[in-house]
């Protein structure tokens, strides 16, 4: 079985490439009885960073899920969180990364402070897959050349 991409923390915490980027602010919901942002909720703000990012370069995940012939299933997903986020800081959400396999691709995420302090990292590997039968295909070469664009440059 082939290993699928993935990336070390090493390359996300050190990354000096930046994909995109969105500032946000924790909010009150986001915090659990300790008074830090519950743990599944940073892979919210992953995937809030993934179809933003999408967004910005020209892709509707709507419209994609409805027209494509392929679909993107999460197949793993995981995070280290580095420091505490509390209600009401404000914090700065990237894409540090993609990489590809013959059949997934895989989108290094870091959560930092303003001043740069790394407080979560992660990765979520999403499985190209027929949108009929489900089963894996080879990740379409328009999907790689938009997953790996810079938000606002055209497509070459």
């Amino acid at each position: 079985m082939s290993e699928r991409p993935h990336f070390t923390r090493d390359e996300l915490t050190g990354s000096t490439s930046v994909l995109y980027s969105e500032p946000r602010l924790v909010r009150f919901q986001d915090i659990d009885a300790a008074g830090i942002v519950f743990f599944a909720r940073v892979l919210e703000y992953f995937h809030d960073a993934f179809v933003n990012r999408l967004s910005a370069v020209g892709i509707a995940l709507p419209q994609m899920l409805r027209d494509k012939p392929w679909k993107l299933p999460i197949v793993h997903a995981e995070a280290d969180y580095l420091g505490p986020m509390r209600f009401g800081d404000p914090i700065v959400v990237e894409v540090v990364g993609v990489k590809h396999g013959a059949k997934s691709s895989v989108l290094g995420y870091r959560a930092r402070s303003e001043a740069g302090h790394m407080l979560a990292v992660g990765q979520v590997v999403h499985a190209c897959v027929d949108a009929t039968t489900f089963r894996p295909i080879p990740v379409p070469e328009e999907l790689m050349q938009a997953l790996t664009r810079t938000p606002g440059k055209p497509e070459t």
